[in-house]
């Protein structure tokens, strides 16, 4: 039965022809000479015993042959297409790409990845670290975990967690001789992070002081608080990332004065994704580990405007 069917090559320029009703096109479509497609035509004619194109003036058509060959072609085509499209996306389909931010993930979602694979090891994580938001439309993204207002347009979101901030410090910045009230603060070295700033965290504790514009600035929120750890300064953290640090002792908590954020975290997925049950039990997954409580009585945002 092999032996008959013509080359592959030889059916895609047909149908470009046919299609452009012009070798020259078709060629231009192809990345091949006009030559080699006049002789792809001449080869399935010879092979199929009969003419697929007649010239009327100077115009190029299809005979009846050509008519029909054409629109089996396009179908088996398509049906091939449709094949390795299917094959790919279920070789694909136990692969999540996660996009998130660099911080987030170094300093919650990797330390307990670990807990994922044990319950999922049918599941590959492909994590992309990005301040970028991640098209997840034409990115290859499947899921992206959003720091920010909500609320984007034509995707599925969900929200993880509000967040507060307040300050922290190593135990032994300036030899442990840490701030013991909010006003010392004026004398203390503030680390800076453009996306954080003071200003909120000073109406707070009633303190009358301008932003700090002096000083080390870390534009990534997990550097920052290496940075203070290190002993550097005294930095505004978030309380999901330093989390970890205070309960390990790098890093203290100084006062007992906290202010919510303006932006929260966010799980977000394409509601036309093919890997919505993958989706789901990563979901599922990220909440468990949050402690939010039953996951059915969650509410889940859809924008599709």
């Amino acid at each position: 039965m092999g032996s008959h069917l013509p080359a592959l090559q030889l059916l895609r320029g047909f149908e470009a022809a046919a299609r452009h009703l012009s070798f020259t096109r078709a060629a231009d479509e192809l990345h091949i000479t006009h030559g080699a497609i006049s002789h792809q035509i001449k080869a399935l004619e010879s092979q199929l015993g009969t003419e697929l194109f007649r010239r009327e003036g100077r115009q190029m058509v299809l005979t009846e042959a050509g008519q029909i060959l054409v629109l089996k072609i396009r179908q088996g085509l398509r049906l091939l297409e449709q094949a390795f499209e299917d094959a790919s996306q279920r070789s694909n389909s136990g692969v999540l790409t996660i996009s998130v931010l660099p911080a987030f993930a170094a300093r919650w979602l990797i330390p307990r990845l670990t807990f994922f694979q044990e319950q999922h090891p049918e599941i590959e994580l492909n994590l992309r670290t990005t301040r970028e938001l991640a098209n997840l439309e034409h990115d290859g993204v499947d899921v992206a975990i959003r720091y920010g207002p909500g609320g984007w347009p034509g995707l599925q979101q969900e929200k993880l967690m509000d967040e507060v901030v307040f300050p922290v410090c190593s135990p032994t910045y300036r030899g442990g001789r840490i701030p013991k009230s909010p006003s010392e603060l004026s004398r203390a070295d503030l680390l800076r992070n453009p996306w954080q700033p003071w200003g909120p965290w000073f109406n707070a504790a009633g303190l009358d002081l301008v932003e700090p514009r002096r000083g080390a600035s870390y534009s990534d929120a997990a550097l920052l608080l290496e940075a203070a750890a290190e002993g550097l300064g005294i930095a505004l953290a978030r309380s999901t990332l330093v989390a970890d640090d205070l309960q390990a002792g790098r890093l203290v908590r100084l006062f007992n004065i906290s202010v919510p954020d303006a932006y929260a975290y966010y799980f977000v997925w394409s509601w036309n994704s093919r890997k919505q049950s993958v989706i789901s039990q990563f979901r599922d997954w990220i909440f468990e580990q949050l402690t939010l409580g039953d996951p059915k009585k969650r509410k889940v945002v859809s924008k599709r405007d």
